[in-house]
């Protein structure tokens, strides 16, 4: 592992001995993006990608746009600018060579992490050069790879947590454990056209391990709805409780009255909705 890293924008950075780390900015449910979104930073960076480790991005809205998993399209959304993030991030790298070298920045080349020179034989490591490309302006502009160059996209790669998935090592929110922490579930109405009504959770909150049981209100009066939010249902209820065991006992236990609200959705629904469409 590198002694020391040099941050060269928000999407990644590189260690003196040419390691790179990629943040992959979405979130990771199975759909292997956590994979996919970095192969596309380090085509661009033009890098060997078995030099490359990924990390899980924190949420960081000053940085990186739409961190979430819906609609199928963190590669669609996120494809012009991963590609910029490595893009520039190899701009700002041979500029950094050029300055070294005292020659045209368009006469060095990059292959799998290396700066070349032809005409002088000057050559250099990304990791050489990652220091003085870090203290450079990040350029606003820089010139994509054509398709036909690609080496990294369109080629089969192994998920990155692949080896720490089979093996049970923790990656998942779900994982998460620290003292004095509380597990919440939450419980919905059996179909959507169904609202709360009410609920007697007296027994229920007297059970093992159980600390509170209360309905929440999903969207309050001023929330903005986004595309995502149609047709969501408006109230909740929570179980809080010492383990998931605990609350998924519970949640069997309670009785909640759900009423119709609106006309309920079924599969009949929507095979009709679907035959008519044809």
């Amino acid at each position: 592992m590198p002694k020391e890293w040099f941050d060269i924008n928000g999407f990644l950075k590189i260690g003196e001995n040419g390691i790179v780390t990629i943040m992959s900015p979405n979130p990771e449910i199975g759909q292997n993006v956590k994979t996919s979104m970095p192969m596309i930073i380090a085509e661009e960076l033009d890098i060997d990608w078995n030099n490359v480790i990924v990390e899980q991005a924190p949420l960081n809205t000053a940085i990186f746009q739409r961190q979430l998993a819906g609609g199928s399209q963190s590669i669609r959304a996120g494809w012009e600018g991963l590609r910029m993030a490595g893009a520039t991030a190899r701009h700002m790298l041979v500029a950094a060579a050029a300055e070294a070298w005292q020659v045209p920045a368009s006469e060095i080349t990059t292959k799998e992490g290396v700066l070349t020179h032809e005409a002088s034989g000057k050559s250099a490591g990304y990791g050489d050069m990652a220091s003085a490309a870090s203290k450079l302006e990040i350029p606003g502009e820089v010139e994509l790879k054509e398709t036909n160059n690609f080496s990294i996209i369109g080629t089969d790669r192994l998920n990155v947590d692949g080896a720490k998935i089979v093996t049970g090592k923790p990656l998942f929110g779900l994982d998460l454990d620290k003292e004095g922490m509380l597990i919440a579930m939450i419980v919905h109405p059996p179909a959507f056209g169904m609202s709360y009504k009410s609920m007697d959770a007296t027994s229920v909150k007297a059970m093992p391990g159980i600390k509170d049981v209360f309905p929440i209100e999903v969207y309050t009066a001023d929330t903005e709805k986004q595309w995502s939010d149609d047709g969501g249902i408006a109230t909740l209820v929570t179980v809080v409780g010492e383990s998931t065991w605990q609350c998924m006992q519970a949640k069997k236990a309670l009785e909640i009255e759900w009423e119709t609200t609106e006309t309920l959705e079924s599969t009949e629904n929507h095979v009709a909705a679907l035959t008519a469409l044809m």
